[in-house]
């Protein structure tokens, strides 16, 4: 992230949390997004299974093991340093907070089928999968170096509900569209340039029900990145959208007027 994008996000923080309904709901006329606020968002209770995944992730940061540089996505086009498995840990994967969300979510949607694009080294998986044990998660991973740690860390966490599908992320989309598969939940976390999610939006936007919930992350991480956000959320087949800073909701309910939510997470 650019220094002068640095400055502007902060500044879009303060607006943001001004300008936002609370995680409580108050001031919140939607009774869905009230429910949402109140048991997705503002619900904080840490179980056991979250638990476990801070613990794993407090070991993986003290690793010294060197890993390259990503070869996909926006991060690759900008020259990432090599870091050791555990600077990736701290800084490229899914935050607690961030990580407690999903996994709350997962949960309150009872998915049974859920998308990820963007592994890395799996702890974002690891929310999904533990919220979910039930359900099948598809997660997408072009960078060789990181499915090989990924692997690992879904052996050491006893995840067997996970497929890990290698390669490019359009490939793959097109494979699991093909194959005629809808999912509950679809996580966005693998490009952060406009052009390939926008497309990649639009695959999974073939693999939905009416019921189905899309999660943009990182919708701050760059004016471009901000951008697409607008632009999926303004799409026709989006019935509400809800802006939590960092990350971006969508939801396609029929017979919901379309309305967009600015909340604190």
């Amino acid at each position: 992230m650019e220094t002068g994008h640095k400055v502007k996000v902060a500044k879009q923080y303060l607006l943001h949390k001004l300008n936002a309904k609370s995680s409580k709901g108050h001031g919140i006329h939607s009774p869905f997004v009230y429910r949402f606020a109140r048991e997705v968002i503002h619900e904080n209770e840490t179980d056991h299974n979250v638990k476990a995944i801070e613990a794993f992730r407090d070991d993986l940061q003290k690793s010294k093991l060197l890993v390259g540089a990503s070869t996909h996505g926006a991060r690759a086009t900008r020259g990432t340093k090599i870091l050791t498995l555990g600077e990736l840990a701290r800084t490229s994967s899914v935050n607690s907070k961030h990580g407690a969300f999903l996994y709350r979510l997962a949960k309150w949607l009872d998915a049974k089928s859920v998308l990820e694009l963007g592994t890395s080294i799996g702890i974002s998986t690891l929310y999904l999968s533990k919220a979910c044990p039930w359900a099948k998660i598809i997660t997408l991973e072009g960078d060789k170096q990181r499915i090989s740690h990924a692997k690992k860390t879904f052996e050491t966490m006893e995840c067997n509900n996970i497929e890990l599908m290698e390669g490019d992320f359009e490939h793959s989309l097109l494979k699991l569209a093909g194959e005629g598969l809808t999912f509950d939940l679809i996580f966005f976390d693998g490009n952060h340039k406009s052009e390939p999610t926008l497309r990649y939006f639009k695959l999974c936007n073939k693999m939905r029900h009416e019921n189905s919930v899309f999660v943009f992350d990182d919708i701050r991480w760059s004016r471009e990145m901000f951008k697409t956000w607008q632009i999926v959320s303004e799409h026709k087949s989006v019935s509400l959208s809800l802006d939590l800073f960092n990350f971006g909701i969508l939801l396609f309910k029929p017979g919901m007027s379309k309305q967009h939510f600015t909340i604190n997470l």
